[in-house]
C-alpha cells in the first residue's frame, strides 16, 4: 500500500487560473479609464439631446402657435374683406334704387356682376323687413320670403355692416342656391381615435358671411345686401394660409405646413393629403382635440397624429355670431424635420463622445502598460511558484513601491525554494519507510488470514463428516425405502420424494463445504441459468420464511447457455435467496432478473430484496468466511458462493444502502456454449 504523504510535497501543483482567464491590471485600468470618460459622455449626450429636443420642440410649438395666430388673422381678414366689399356695393344706386322702386329690372345683371367679382357663392338682397327681394343663386324664388340668415336680422337691428361664420342647413342652402347642396354634402370617413358620434354624413354647410345695410340718400332704411362663401370643398382660404404662413416649404417631397377648416369635428377644407395624394376632407379630428376645442371652446396645442403623420399642431375654435363654437381652424407643421435634426445632433454628440473615448483609451493603454508591466511579471512568477517552480527571480528596475515589492518577492521565492527542498527530502524518506512497512504488514496480514481460514475450515469439515453425514445417511436410507414401498398412486409419494431430493441436496452442500476447503474444480457442463433460478424458487416458495414475501422475476428469454457446474450455481442462488428472506423477517419483495450484456459477454443476474439494507461498516466483510450477523449462522454461505463464482471466472458484488434494500449481482462469462433461441 502506497502512502499518500509524499503527494503533498510533489513538485507540480494543479495550475490555477491562467493569465488568459484572469482579468489583468492593465485591462482593468483601460476599462476603468474608458468607463470614466464613456459614462459621463453618454450621460452628457443624453441630457444634452434631451434638453435640445425640448428646446427645439418648444420653439417649433411656439412657431406653430404664432402660425395659428397668423391663420386666425387671415381668416378674420377674409371675413372683413367680404364685409367691406358688400358695404361698398350696398351704396350703389342700382341696389338702393331697385329697393326704393320695388322693381328688379336691371338688378339681376348687377347682382351677378358683384357675385362674380367677389367670388361669392351666395348673394341676396332683402327689404327693410328682412324679406327676400332678390337672390342671384335662386332668382325664381317668390318675393317676400323671410331671409333665414342670422346676419340679416343683426344688420337690420344695428344698421352696421357685419361679417361672421354660420352653419346653413340643407334647406337653407337649397333656398339660396340649389347647386350648393351637393357641394356641402359629405359622407364622413371613419377615423381612428375620433369621437363616436354615430353621424355618418353631413348635409349642412359652413359659410363665411358678410352683410351691409342698404339706405336711401336721405338715410332711410331700405334693406340688407348679404353674401357668403361656402367653405365646404372650398380650398382657397386654407391654401392661401399655407402659402402665406408656411411659404409652401417642402421637406423630402412633402409640404411642411398644412391648414384645415373643420365643420364640427369633420374636415371640410384642408390641404392635408391622404396616402393617395387626395385632400383628406370628410375625415375627423381626434376625440381629445374635439373635447377641448368644441366641448370647452379652448385652443388646443401639442403633438398630434394628423391623418397619416405626426404634426406639431394648434387648433382654434370658430364661433358663429351668437358666440357658439361651430368649427375649428387648424395649422400644423410636420414633426419629421425637427426629429431628423435631433437625430443628426445625437449622432454628432455620439461621434464626439466616441472620439473622446478613443483618445482617452490610447492614453489609458500607455499609462496602464507602464504601471502593470512589473506587476504582471510578479504575477507570472507567482503562478510558476504555485505550479512548483520555486526558482524564480524578478528584475528590479525601479526604486519605488513596485521595486520594493519585487525585492521582497525575490527573497520570499528563495526562502520557499529552500523550504520546499527540505520538505521534499523528508517526504521521499518517509515515503520509502511507509512503503516498506506497509508491504510487511500486508504480507503478515494475508498469512495470518489464510492460516485462520484453513484451520477453521479443516475443523468444520471434520465435524461435518461425523455429525451431519451419518444422520443424513439414515434419513436418506429410510426415506428411500419408504418411497419404494408406497404404491405409485399414494399421495405421500410426492412428499417422500421431496425428502429424498432435499437429503441428497444436503449431502451435496456438505460436499460443497469440503470443496470450498479443498478449492475443488467445478464440473462444468452446458447450463441455462434461468432453469437454475426457477429450480431454486420452486424449492423455497412453499417454505414458511417465504409466505409473506412477494417473488417476481424478469428473466431474459433468449439468455445464452453457460459452461458451469449446475449444483454449485444452485447453491450460489439459494444462499443469496435465503439471505434475502432472512433480511425480510416481516415480509417484503424479492425480485430476480437475468440479462445478457453483449458489451462484456457476460450473463448478469440481479437478486434484490426490500430489507433494511447493509451498513457500510460491514459491507466489505460479507464474503469473508465465518463472518455472520446471525446468532445461529456459520458465516460460510456467502463465502462459499463467492468462491464458486470466482472459480467460474465470474464476479459476485453487492449494492446496498440503509433503507432501500440490497441487491446481489452475479456476473458469469459466456464461453464454450451455444445459445438457445427459446431460452429453455
Amino acid at each position: 500500500m502506497k502512502a499518500d504523504i509524499p503527494s503533498r510535497f510533489s513538485r507540480k501543483r494543479a495550475p490555477s487560473k491562467t493569465s488568459a482567464t484572469r482579468s489583468s491590471i492593465q485591462n482593468r485600468l483601460i476599462r476603468d479609464f474608458s468607463a470614466a470618460i464613456l459614462i459621463p459622455a453618454l450621460i452628457t449626450t443624453l441630457v444634452g439631446v434631451s434638453m435640445l429636443r425640448q428646446r427645439v420642440f418648444d420653439q417649433a410649438q411656439n412657431q406653430v402657435n404664432s402660425d395659428l395666430e397668423s391663420a386666425k388673422v387671415f381668416y378674420q381678414h377674409s371675413e372683413d374683406r367680404l364685409k367691406d366689399a358688400l358695404r361698398i356695393h350696398a351704396t350703389r344706386m342700382v341696389i338702393y334704387g331697385a329697393l326704393a322702386r320695388r322693381d328688379t329690372a336691371g338688378l339681376g345683371e348687377e347682382m351677378e356682376r358683384i357675385r362674380s367679382a367677389e367670388h361669392l357663392d351666395i348673394l341676396s338682397l332683402t327689404d327693410g323687413e328682412g324679406r327676400v327681394f332678390f337672390r342671384t343663386g335662386n332668382p325664381l324664388v317668390s318675393e317676400g320670403e323671410p331671409a333665414r340668415v342670422e346676419i340679416v336680422r343683426r344688420v337690420l337691428e344695428n344698421m352696421q355692416p357685419l361679417s361672421g361664420t354660420e352653419i346653413l342647413t340643407c334647406d337653407e342652402l337649397a333656398s339660396e342656391s340649389p347647386g350648393l347642396v351637393p357641394q356641402a354634402f359629405m359622407a364622413i370617413t371613419p377615423t381612428p381615435r375620433a369621437r363616436l358620434s354615430g353621424a355618418r354624413e353631413i348635409s349642412s354647410g359652413m359659410a363665411l358671411f358678410g352683410a351691409a345695410p342698404v339706405s336711401s340718400p336721405g338715410g332711410r332704411r331700405l334693406g340688407v345686401l348679404y353674401g357668403g362663401v361656402l367653405l365646404n370643398r372650398n380650398y382657397e382660404i386654407v391654401d392661401k394660409i399655407r402659402a402665406t404662413v408656411f411659404r409652401d416649404q417642402m421637406y423630402k417631397g412633402r409640404e411642411v405646413g398644412s391648414a384645415t377648416i373643420f365643420q364640427g369635428d369633420v374636415r371640410i377644407s384642408t390641404n392635408v393629403k391622404n396616402e393617395d395624394g387626395s385632400r383628406a376632407i370628410t375625415t375627423q379630428v381626434s376625440a381629445e382635440v374635439a373635447d377641448e376645442v368644441l366641448g370647452r371652446s379652448q385652443t388646443w396645442r401639442g403633438r398630434a397624429f394628423v391623418v397619416n403623420d405626426w404634426y406639431l399642431a394648434a387648433y382654434s375654435p370658430i364661433r358663429n355670431l351668437g358666440g357658439n363654437t361651430i368649427g375649428m381652424l387648424y395649422v400644423g407643421s410636420l414633426e419629421s424635420p425637427h426629429t431628423d435634426s435631433l437625430w443628426r445632433s445625437l449622432f454628432v454628440f455620439l461621434g464626439i463622445a466616441i472620439l473622446g473615448v478613443v483618445l482617452v483609451s490610447g492614453v489609458a493603454i500607455t499609462v496602464a502598460r507602464r504601471i502593470s508591466r512589473p506587476i504582471h511579471a510578479m504575477a507570472e512568477a507567482a503562478q510558476r511558484i504555485a505550479q512548483g517552480e520555486y526558482a524564480q527571480k524578478i528584475q528590479v528596475t525601479t526604486d519605488d513601491e513596485v521595486g520594493y515589492l519585487a525585492s521582497s518577492f525575490n527573497t520570499m521565492a528563495a526562502e520557499l525554494a529552500r523550504a520546499q527542498q527540505e520538505i521534499q527530502d523528508w517526504g521521499e524518506k518517509l515515503e520509502r519507510k511507509v512503503e516498506q512497512r506497509t508491504a510487511e504488514l500486508k504480507a503478515m496480514q494475508n498469512h495470518l488470514l489464510q492460516a485462520e481460514k484453513m484451520a477453521a475450515i479443516g475443523k468444520l469439515a471434520a465435524g461435518v463428516a461425523h455429525e451431519i453425514n451419518n444422520p443424513l445417511t439414515g434419513v436418506l436410507t429410510n426415506s428411500s425405502l419408504m418411497l419404494q414401498d408406497l404404491p405409485p398412486d399414494d399421495p405421500r409419494k410426492e412428499d417422500l420424494q421431496t425428502i429424498v431430493n432435499e437429503t441428497l441436496r444436503c449431502r451435496r452442500i456438505v460436499k460443497g463445504l469440503l470443496d470450498f476447503a479443498r478449492q475443488s474444480t467445478p464440473q462444468k457442463q452446458e447450463l441455462h441459468l434461468n432453469r437454475v433460478i426457477e429450480d431454486v424458487l420452486a424449492l423455497v416458495k412453499n417454505q414458511a420464511s417465504f409466505r409473506n414475501i412477494a417473488i417476481s422475476t424478469e428473466l431474459e428469454p433468449k439468455l445464452p447457455f453457460l459452461m458451469a457446474d449446475a449444483d454449485q450455481m444452485r447453491q450460489v442462488v439459494l444462499n443469496i435467496v435465503l439471505n434475502a428472506a432472512d433480511a425480510m423477517p416481516h415480509g417484503g419483495e424479492l425480485h430476480i432478473s437475468s440479462q445478457f450484456d453483449e458489451a462484456s459477454g457476460k450473463v448478469v443476474v440481479r437478486i434484490s430484496d426490500t430489507g433494511s439494507g447493509i451498513p457500510d461498516e460491514i459491507r466489505d466483510k460479507l464474503f469473508e468466511p465465518f463472518f455472520t450477523t446471525k446468532k445461529t449462522g456459520t458465516g460460510l454461505g456467502l463465502a462459499i458462493a463467492y468462491g464458486i463464482v470466482e472459480r467460474h471466472k465470474g464476479a459476485l458484488e453487492v449494492e446496498s444502502e440503509m433503507g432501500p434494500g440490497t441487491t446481489f449481482v452475479i456476473s458469469l462469462p459466456v464461453e464454450g456454449a451455444g445459445t438457445n433461441g427459446n431460452g429453455q
